[in-house]
Parts: structure tokens; sequence; C-alpha cells
């Protein structure tokens, strides 16, 4: 007879208990038509009887509206929630539609710029959302429904600049349809003095600012051999690739972090990083040789010092970094991120083909992870709550050079701003106290006089 074991199978979870995920408080509260914006997005990703009405212009989303006008569009569009789009162009406006739309096609005219192009949208699927909340007439835009329309995004404690944008969006399409601007009446415009006297404050929120001395603590962290990396429990076989992809984050890091303060880039300027726009001099020290951005969108370039410091992170990320023409990607372990993604996008011009194929085939990181790499380096040199965002090195270079005696002209210049408004709201504490002491200092001269 032989012995037979019983297993007993236990009900406690085996491994390290879950963290329950704590309910994020929304940013802003909800807005009346949310339920319909909402609606509106899941059309956006799925082919609905709702969408039909666009299928020979071969538009299969709502925001296209906004940037591709389109003479057929119906006086009435059915959604599934029983709600309609309603319209009221007449034959005119559909004419004046048609014309600019083959007028574009036949001069390949894209515009604006794909950022402007995506806020565009995305503030025209609003004003869809609260058309089909209020049964209002999408175009021609009245005053009256604009107007309601902005007092709901007040009342969503939403930004001036916010709202502003808002209002441009809506004119915008108006004019690309021939239909009057719905701003242009006085009524409109002692409306929009009321509410910028009484209920909007224009002031924004600031980027925390990402100074010099904390970029070399972070830096210094990050290059330290014996730094201890944050792992995640993995298999004994996999544990040494995991910590090697770990060091070569460390390294890019490292080389991000000093490039961005350096270059002073924008977040969507830094990700697009190129190898070959990168110049060493013989003393060790470096240039970038920029490229178009949102304030040279001839792309007439302009060259940006970088330090023997940050040229040796980037050199020393350069050795592991991989083939990608691109500097900054991310990290993976088995080095697969050295491995091209075979993702061929249509493409409309052999141009854009090139560009697009590129981008895809080499993935950057996305603006989002810059913030991210920051608040994580900021937590290595005893940071308990970082509040870093991708512009935080931004600030920070132009809050230096004015603390160091910098002139506005030379803090534009650096940063590639038009003109010196942005410079003023970056430098907003330094640029006082610069001022509160010359003033006081010019006193106490005359009164020792």
């Amino acid at each position: 007879m032989t012995d037979e074991t019983t297993h007993t199978t236990s009900t406690r979870p085996r491994g390290r208990p879950r963290n329950t995920p704590l309910a994020r408080t929304p940013r802003y509260p909800e807005l009346e038509f949310s339920a319909e914006r909402r609606l509106l997005e899941q059309l956006r990703k799925t082919d609905t009887p709702a969408m039909q009405a666009y299928s020979d212009a071969a538009i299969k989303d709502l925001a296209h509206l906004a940037e591709q006008p389109l003479p057929g569009v119906p006086a009435r569009i059915s959604m599934p929630s029983g709600q309609n789009l309603r319209f009221a162009l007449d034959r005119s406006q559909r004419e004046i539609a048609a014309d600019y739309v083959a007028e574009r096609a036949a001069l390949g005219i894209s515009g604006l710029a794909p950022n402007s192009r995506r806020g565009l949208a995305s503030d025209w699927l609003n004003w869809l959302a609260f058309c089909m909340y209020a049964d209002a007439i999408v175009l021609p835009t009245s005053f009256l429904d604009l107007k309601r329309f902005i007092d709901m995004l007040v009342a969503g404690q939403r930004k001036k600049a916010t709202i502003e944008h808002h209002v441009w969006a809506i004119t915008e399409v108006n004019r690309r349809y021939g239909c009057p601007d719905p701003m242009a009446s006085e009524l409109a415009r002692d409306y929009w003095r009321d509410l910028l006297r009484d209920r909007l404050d224009g002031e924004q929120k600031q980027a925390t600012g990402l100074g010099l001395d904390q970029i070399q603590q972070m830096v210094a962290a990050l290059r330290d051999p014996d730094l201890v990396l944050p792992a995640r429990r993995a298999s004994p076989k996999h544990r040494q690739s995991i910590a090697a992809a770990q060091r070569r984050r460390a390294l890019r890091d490292a080389a991000l972090i000093n490039a961005a303060y350096d270059l002073a880039m924008r977040s969507a300027e830094l990700i697009a990083l190129r190898w070959d726009r990168i110049f060493q001099d013989p003393d060790g020290s470096g240039a970038y040789r920029m490229g178009k951005s949102k304030t040279d969108q001839l792309g007439q370039g302009q060259l940006r010092y970088l330090r023997p410091e940050t040229m040796a992170d980037i050199e020393a990320w350069r050795v592991v970094a991989g083939p990608s023409p691109f500097v900054f990607h991310r990290v993976l372990e088995e080095n697969v991120d050295h491995l091209p993604v075979n993702d061929s996008p249509d493409s409309t011009t052999a141009t854009e083909s090139a560009i697009v194929d590129e981008s895809r085939c080499w993935p950057t990181l996305t603006t989002r992870e810059i913030g991210v790499i920051y608040k994580r380096a900021g937590r290595l040199i005893g940071i308990a709550a970082p509040t870093f965002s991708g512009h935080s090195t931004r600030v920070g270079a132009t809050q230096d050079l004015i603390e160091s005696g910098g002139t506005t002209e030379e803090a534009q210049q650096m940063g590639g701003w038009r003109d010196g408004r942005m410079v003023a709201r970056y430098a907003e504490r330094p640029l006082a106290k610069r001022a509160g002491q010359g003033r006081f200092g010019k006193l106490a001269r005359h009164r020792e006089r």
C-alpha cells in the first residue's frame, strides 16, 4: 500500500500584496457635457453607424470637421445616444468649404503645426459635445450659444488661456466655412470685457524650476556606480538583464537632464534630439544645431552650447544607446530598444512618409516621460515629492541666468523666444528681486548724500 500525500489549496494569495490604487481627484470639475464628450471620443475609435455620414469623404473622425471642412455635411447627424448634431449651412457656405478644401489640396498646404491641429481638434470636440447636450446648431455658431458654452467652461473652473483657445478654435472653424464670426458683434465684445474683468483670472501656474545646483546633484547620483536602483521582482535568469537595463537608463537620464538644462529646450524639442546635429569641440564642449521649432517654423536653425560635462554624459550614453538616429529613447530589457519597430503607416507624400516612417521605426520618449525622469532623479537626491514637469529645466535655466546677472535679451536668445514675455514669466521672482534691490539701493545711496 502506497502512502498518498493530501494537497490542500491555500486561499491566501501568493507573493507581495498589491497596492490598492488611490482614487485620483480630477484636476477640474466635470463639465455639463462631459458625457457627450466621452461618447464622441468613443466614436473616434470605433466604426459606428453614426460615422457613415462621412464615408464618402473617407473621414471617420468628427474632429476632422475642424481641420478639413466638409461641403457635404448633412443638416442633422443622429448619434447612438438619440441626440443630434445640427448644421444650418447654406449653399454659399458649402461652396466656400469646398473651395477651401480644393485649394489646400491643390497647393499642398497643411496649415497649422501638428500640435496646433491636435489642440484645434480637441477644442472642436468639446464644442460638438456641447451642441449635442444643448441641441444647439454647430455651424454657423451663434453668439448666444457660444456664450452659454463659455459660461459652462467658466463654471467648470477652466482657465482664461483654455477658454481663449476654445473661442479661437470655434471662430477659426466658422471662418473656414464662410460663416460670420460669432464674437464680432459689439454685444460679444462687451460680454468678453465683463468676463475678463469680473470672472476670469489670467494668472497661470508656473512649472517648478530645476536649477544647475539640483541638476549637478541629480547627475552625480545617476553617475554613481554604487547607486542602488529600484528593481522589480524577477526570476534569477532575468535579473542580470534588468540590472543592465537600469544602468543604461541611468546613463540616459544623466545625459538627458544635463542636455535639457544646457539647451533650455521644450520637452517636445528635447525628445526629437538627433545624433547628427551634435558637434564636439576640441576643448570637450559641444553644440547642438536646432532645427524647426515652435518659434522657428521656417527652420533657420540656431546653435546652442553644451558643457563638457554634458558632452561626457552624452558620449557615455552613446556607447550603449544603439543605432537609433534619435538621442533619447526608451530603455528596455534584453536591448530590444536597439531594434527598429516594423510599423509602416499609411502616408500621403514621400516627404511625410520618410519623416513618419523614421519616427515610428525608432520611437522616442514622450513629452510626459520627461517630467517622470526629472521626478525620479529628484527622489534620488532626497526630494520626497518632486513637482517637476517637462519644462522645469527650461524654467530653471532662465531663472539661473537672470539671477547671475544676465539680461532679458540673453535669456530670450537662450530659450529661442520671439520676445521677452516668457522670460518675464519664468524669471518673475529673480526679476522682481533685482528690481527691488535696485530700487532700495538707489534710495539708500540718496539718503547717504
